[in-house]
């Protein structure tokens, strides 16, 4: 072989070894792309979940007081009501379930009992009161049930404590 066979071989071959960093380049560019595509799918979907959340807690934010205000004339419900006022406000009260149960598909219960132990995390206490019944620190009256939407408490049962 003479100096220009071999130098036009030693130029072909760093043509290929060119030709081969540039697909190295192509394909770790690919991959790349593809790696911050698939974390821009990760990041809309999370998003898309926390706006979802938040429609719920908007929603159900708006719907509690209602639900609130069912169960307070529910306790002063008339003694001795004719059959069509007790018909009525069977209907009423069948509204009042609807809109639980509204909450209830969108993931958003209710917790707040007598008996349970009060949470500071659950719980805002509005009074204290003596019962020998009841544990200490425990719950002897529920004024306002709370609402949570999976862990995240919407709002806390306002509760009163025995001391």
């Amino acid at each position: 072989m003479n100096q220009e066979e071999e130098k036009e071989e030693g130029e072909k071959v760093r043509s290929e070894e060119m030709k081969c960093l540039k697909c190295e380049e192509y394909l770790f560019g690919w991959k790349r792309a593809l790696a911050d595509y698939d974390n821009l799918k990760k990041d809309l979907i999370k998003e898309k979940d926390d706006m979802r959340r938040g429609v719920k807690e908007d929603m159900a934010e708006s719907i509690i007081p209602i639900l609130d205000h069912f169960d307070q004339a529910l306790k002063f419900k008339p003694q001795n009501l004719d059959a069509t006022l007790e018909n009525w406000l069977t209907g009423m009260m069948h509204v009042r379930n609807q809109l639980e149960s509204v909450l209830l598909d969108m993931g958003v219960t209710p917790f707040g009992a007598i008996g349970d132990t009060f949470d500071p995390h659950l719980h805002e206490s509005v009074g204290e009161r003596e019962d020998e019944n009841a544990a200490e620190h425990s719950v002897v009256e529920v004024s306002l049930r709370g609402w949570k939407l999976g862990e995240k408490v919407i709002r806390p049962a306002t509760v009163v404590v025995r001391t």
